[in-house]
């Protein structure tokens, strides 16, 4: 399942998407084409809190 939708702007939105609502994959791009942040900040934070993920 990918989680797809409007309303991501914080990097525990991505992991509720994963951990809460069991998402193989979370569908984002404006925080990223706006600079909110990078998908290394997000690999990075959801690794700390153990989520799989490639680094």
């Amino acid at each position: 399942m990918i989680a797809s939708g409007g309303g991501v702007g914080t990097l525990e939105h991505f992991y509720d998407g994963f951990v809460v609502g069991h998402a193989d994959a979370c569908l984002a791009a404006s925080v990223f084409h706006f600079g909110e942040m990078t998908v290394k900040e997000v690999k990075e934070y959801l690794r700390d809190r153990d989520v799989p993920v490639r680094i």
